[in-house]
């Protein structure tokens, strides 16, 4: 088993990853802004305005969370950074290779070419926890739609919109921990 760091050292490297951002590139953090700018890249072969991170603030919540970020850029008078396509891949694969990491210094890594979880293949009713991938594909394309329907993923609203007080941002953020509790607690009870 993974040893877990304390939820205060969690809560302040999590902290530091968003203001290390900010204090980077001058704009908020936002998962899906950044993966939505190679989606939309890849559809449009050709810059859009989904490149830059402005996009990604506005996923955030409601406009005045982008103007309030520009707002503060204006008062430290430093012009408003555009993030490039290398800006969102440098970001996007500091994830994957963070989790990669994590998992080196825990002693865990390992490639396998299956899923192990007996926990999932108890869930999706199959011997072999292979079993679930349709399960997951399915959870897969509902988290995607859910971060469409609510204009952004949990990084941006849980860690950038929350700590800003934006009133989308803690609705969505409510939801989707609320939903999470609820399935977890109809999970145990079907398990």
């Amino acid at each position: 088993m993974i040893p877990h760091w304390p939820f205060w050292l969690g809560a302040l490297g999590l902290a530091g990853v968003a203001v290390l951002h900010w204090l980077g590139l001058g704009r908020l953090m936002a998962v899906s802004g950044s993966f939505s700018a190679f989606v939309n890249r890849a559809r449009h072969r050709e810059a859009s305005p989904g490149d830059s991170m402005s996009e990604a603030e506005d996923e955030l919540g409601p406009r005045s969370l982008a103007s309030s970020a520009d707002a503060l850029t204006a008062a430290a008078s430093l012009p408003a950074p555009r993030a490039t396509m290398s800006n969102h891949a440098v970001f996007l694969l500091g994830l994957i290779g963070g989790g990669f990491l994590s998992a080196a210094i825990a002693g865990a890594f390992e490639i396998t070419l299956g899923l192990r979880s007996q926990e999932l293949a108890a869930i999706s009713h199959t011997s072999a926890p292979s079993g679930a991938i349709p399960l997951l594909a399915v959870g897969g394309v509902l988290v995607g739609f859910g971060t469409r329907m609510a204009s952004g993923c949990t990084s941006g609203h849980g860690l950038c919109g929350v700590s800003r007080l934006q009133v989308g941002s803690l609705a969505a953020t409510m939801a989707f921990f609320g939903t999470g509790i609820v399935v977890s607690f109809l999970l145990g009870a079907i398990g």
